[in-house]
């Protein structure tokens, strides 16, 4: 049930390390030796997003919608999801546009299934994919967030899929839902979802914006007034909630599109960062007593370190200077800089983005997916950034920046990073109107491949032939915690090294990724000792884990 790449046993903090080898690591790996390679057409994957775009001009079309890894039917192989766009009233297609449920076979190759699952959608504009198991039956579920509604598929754990929106309670009427992440805010053992609202906007609100005379382009989001966050609280009987105004997070000042759900204090509670666009930035604090303290204004992430907001959209937390604590990155429009904010503790955060090298130049970019990976597992997490302009007449206005756009992948030396974007090249460089990024390591060798979705054009797969070091892959399940483990933090000890990560909720843009955390430990074959704090309260501690394998490790009740 649980993989193909391990065995059925599972362990607990005093059992021996389970083994699964996947090859041996290579030392003295340099930013040159990342490389990816084009496996889309061979896979078998095919997939057209369709955006509906037309002469309105609707903001709707220029978002794109995003993609998820799901292992849908729990054979330990990572299955893609892409999530399509859908009509508008300004143009309908004769076959309604169909999202698209790829599995995996195992041996490189993919298959359409997407008819068989049930998966397909109902004509909703389809923004986002968030996937968890909400029901701890060991099968993934998947919250669509889209406009005029959102849908909720169920599991059925023989393959297929049913939409429960409505009887769940998720159904998420009226609403233009972009991101959305699952995660135990209460930490009552279920994974309750937070869903990200962009404007207060409707097609009957078009309005017809022109920077430059007799040229229609897309609205800026400022034309159109903001909307609330929605929490959702899993009531466990297969039904949800809406305490959001009871969470203390109603704020109709928010234009969300990412959303990273993270403890960034280490005190066991999930708090939540929402990347806005054109205003500030959401920080909240979990007080541990199911209600939230906003902190946008103290933490210092609400704006840039020159006091300005800016079009936030994509968002990753990771940390990436290896002080134990998780700092937040958040891609944005061209003209504005990608922002790097350094966890300096206790809910305090600092615009770092120049004194980690990440602002050299004029930024002509605009960036969406994004996120953190130890690409050459050097045991630095480097950071990748899809990029794609909003407006498809850019070149009318900004003659330097053009529509489609080079995805970026910075290079991360020892916490300070390098654009090696032009020495990686193809196809990670290729131009793209780039919106959605999933990581996950579809072909379970130990590296991260990425999953990509581009508005109005063919999804991709990209799989990683980066040389290699030494890893370690790590499958949590919970039982007095949620099953998939999501806000457990995990510290690894390995010879004079000592690395912090978290399973978080959210995260990229509209998109979902690999449920395991992926280590890299450079030249070291062990490690020495693992620690995991279960969101639960429990606490485990493994040692002499080998390396270059997964390893599976349920929750065990015993306090350590």
């Amino acid at each position: 049930m649980f993989s193909r790449y391990v065995a059925t046993l599972i362990f607990f903090a005093s059992a021996t390390a389970l083994q699964f080898s996947s090859g041996v690591g290579k030392n003295g790996i340099t930013a040159t030796d990342i490389r990816f390679k084009d496996v889309t057409s061979s896979s078998g994957i095919r997939f057209q997003h369709f955006n509906a775009a037309s002469p309105e001009k609707h903001i709707i079309e220029t978002l794109g919608s995003g993609c998820a890894w799901i292992d849908y039917d729990a054979d330990g192989l990572l299955d893609a999801f892409f999530v399509n766009g859908g009509p508008t009233p300004s143009v309908r297609r004769v076959v309604t546009p169909r999202h698209a449920l790829f599995r995996n076979l195992g041996n490189g190759a993919f298959q359409d299934i997407t008819k068989a699952a049930g998966i397909q959608g109902d004509g909703t504009y389809g923004m986002g994919a968030a996937i968890a198991d909400y029901n701890n039956d060991g099968y993934p579920e998947v919250f669509l967030s889209g406009y005029p509604h959102s849908l909720f598929y169920h599991n059925n754990g023989d393959g297929t899929f049913n939409e429960v929106g409505r009887k769940a309670g998720l159904r998420h009427d009226g609403k233009f839902a972009s991101s959305a992440g699952w995660f135990d805010y209460d930490r009552d053992g279920d994974l309750d979802l937070l869903v990200l609202n962009y404007l207060n906007w409707s097609y009957e609100q078009n309005t017809y914006c022109a920077p430059k005379p007799g040229y229609r382009a897309y609205c800026n989001p400022q034309n159109f007034h903001g909307a609330s966050p929605t929490l959702y609280r899993n009531e466990g009987d297969g039904t949800f909630k809406d305490i959001t105004r009871e969470a203390g997070l109603i704020n109709e000042d928010g234009k969300g599109l990412g959303l990273v759900l993270a403890d960034f204090n280490n005190d066991g509670w999930t708090d939540i960062f929402i990347a806005n666009d054109g205003v500030r930035n959401f920080y909240y604090r979990n007080r541990g007593d199911g209600t939230f303290e906003d902190l946008t204004y103290v933490s210092g992430l609400g704006y840039n370190e020159d006091g300005r907001a800016e079009a936030g959209m994509g968002t990753d937390t990771c940390d990436y200077d290896g002080d134990g604590l998780l700092d937040i990155f958040v891609t944005h429009l061209d003209y504005e800089l990608n922002r790097l904010y350094r966890n300096l503790g206790n809910h305090r955060f600092e615009d770092y983005t120049e004194r980690a090298g990440l602002s050299s130049g004029l930024n002509l970019f605009s960036g969406f997916g994004t996120r953190f990976a130890d690409i050459d597992q050097d045991g630095w997490p480097d950071l990748i950034v899809i990029n794609g302009h909003i407006l498809d007449n850019i070149y009318l206005f900004h003659p330097q920046v053009t529509y489609a756009e080079e995805g970026h992948i910075y290079y991360n030396r020892q916490g300070s990073f390098q654009n090696i974007s032009k020495q990686v090249g193809e196809p990670l460089g290729s131009r793209r109107v780039g919106r959605g990024l999933a990581l996950g390591d579809y072909d379970n060798d130990g590296d991260m491949d990425l999953l990509i979705s581009n508005n109005g054009a063919e999804g991709e797969l990209l799989r990683n032939d980066s040389s290699r070091n030494h890893w370690l892959g790590l499958r949590l399940l919970g039982r007095q915690s949620n099953r998939d483990a999501v806000g457990t933090r995990v510290t690894l000890s390995y010879g004079k090294n000592r690395r912090v990560d978290q399973l978080k909720g959210g995260t990229s843009y509209l998109s979902s990724s690999d449920p395991r955390l992926f280590f890299g430990l450079g030249s070291q074959t062990k490690v020495d000792q693992l620690e995991i704090h279960w969101p639960g309260g429990a606490k485990q501690r493994l040692e002499n884990l080998l390396a270059d394998r997964f390893h599976v490790i349920a929750e065990s009740s015993d306090q350590r």
